[in-house]
């Protein structure tokens, strides 16, 4: 199964170097980083750790990952495409487990969630826990 993984980020510089390390690399083709208009230094960082950079000027999460998908499109097929947030908020380490259901054949679509309790102490905005419970 091919995988690749597409990272939007906006100034991640300090957390963007963890989320990269955690990126089970025996399982994942190619990781993209789509900058989303950083005053820091997260492009530098993220092709020091091996990732593909595409660079989206329109804000917003979406405007970046449209961006790095349309990079993976352009150089080739994958099976699985998996997002994560360029803070550390999410556990690069268990995509094997989030991948497992696809392997599997008894899904065609997994999604993590950050609401089943065992989000970080502190880690969540006040604003993001109510955005995720309406969610």
């Amino acid at each position: 199964m091919i995988v690749d993984v597409v990272i939007p980020a906006l100034d991640e510089e300090a957390a963007l170097p963890h989320v990269l390390a955690a990126i089970p690399r025996d399982i994942v083709r190619r990781v993209v980083v789509a900058d989303n208009g950083s005053r820091d230094r997260t492009s530098a960082v993220a092709r020091a750790a091996g990732s593909e950079v595409v660079h989206e000027p329109r804000r917003g999460y979406g405007a970046a990952c449209l961006a790095a998908l349309a990079r993976l499109r352009r150089t080739g097929p994958s099976d699985v495409v998996a997002f994560l947030d360029g803070d550390h908020s999410d556990h690069p380490e268990e995509l094997p487990r989030l991948l497992a259901p696809i392997e599997d054949g008894t899904a065609v679509l997994v999604v993590g969630s950050r609401a089943t309790g065992r989000a970080e102490r502190g880690s969540l905005t006040a604003q993001q826990r109510v955005g995720n419970a309406i969610a």
